[in-house]
């Protein structure tokens, strides 16, 4: 990833985090983590984590919080872009 876009990335991110209502952000933070992971691998706590999250397990949890920062992650985890829609 060009650090000028990523650094705009985060930008980005750090903007819908402050202006999103509190399950959207959730899923920001997440996305944030997962970016964080994609592009500087990850030490042994962060590699459990996407282990975690990258499974979809949080989707069970009925935490709608949890679930939003767990599908953030994943797509982050995965260099997708961010969703920029509300659910």
């Amino acid at each position: 990833m060009v650090w000028k876009k990523y650094d705009d990335l985060l930008d980005f991110i750090d903007e819908k985090i402050d202006t999103s209502e509190p399950r959207r952000a959730e899923y920001f933070r997440g996305y944030l983590r997962g970016i964080h992971f994609h592009v500087h691998g990850g030490l042994e706590e962060t590699t459990q984590m996407n282990d975690r999250h990258s499974n979809g397990s949080d989707g069970d949890s009925g935490d709608p919080y949890l679930e939003a920062f767990a599908r953030g992650y994943r797509d982050g985890s995965r260099g997708l872009k961010p969703e920029d829609k509300d659910n």
